[in-house]
């Protein structure tokens, strides 16, 4: 099984990204189900996409179990379909959001101008998060 961050772009399952997440970590199923507080059996259904992804807060215990980065909680939270927790903290959604999530859904994209997009997105944040290069 190739890695969760592989194919960022490309969407994932639920049941494929919580097993790649609960693999990478080496952590046994039984050990996993315990600590989340959910049958061990259901959690190898869940694995195995022979069941709907749970309900909002055992995908958090989940994802908090599994010591999972901001990045990979919210990437399992729209695989189970559920709104990303960084979107949940802002509390609303806004113009500059959507205008994003308009160009990445825009057909026309090819993939390269999609990836493009998204490193000058990426570039842009990056100076308002202290970690790029500032000009004045």
């Amino acid at each position: 099984m190739s890695t969760p961050d592989a194919l960022p772009d490309q969407p994932q399952s639920f049941a494929w990204l919580l097993r790649a997440y609960r693999e990478r970590t080496g952590r046994p199923r039984n050990a996993l189900a315990q600590e989340v507080g959910i049958n061990p059996s259901y959690l190898t259904r869940l694995e195995q996409g022979a069941r709907e992804p749970p309900r909002p807060a055992v995908v958090e215990a989940l994802a908090h179990a599994l010591r999972l980065s901001m990045v990979e909680h919210n990437r399992l939270l729209v695989a189970a379909g559920y709104t990303p927790l960084s979107v949940a903290q802002l509390g609303t959604w806004t113009d500059t959001l959507q205008a994003v999530v308009d160009v990445l859904n825009d057909d026309e994209l090819s993939p390269v101008e999609r990836e493009e997009f998204g490193m000058v997105v990426e570039k842009i944040a990056a100076r308002w998060r202290g970690m790029g290069p500032r000009t004045e």
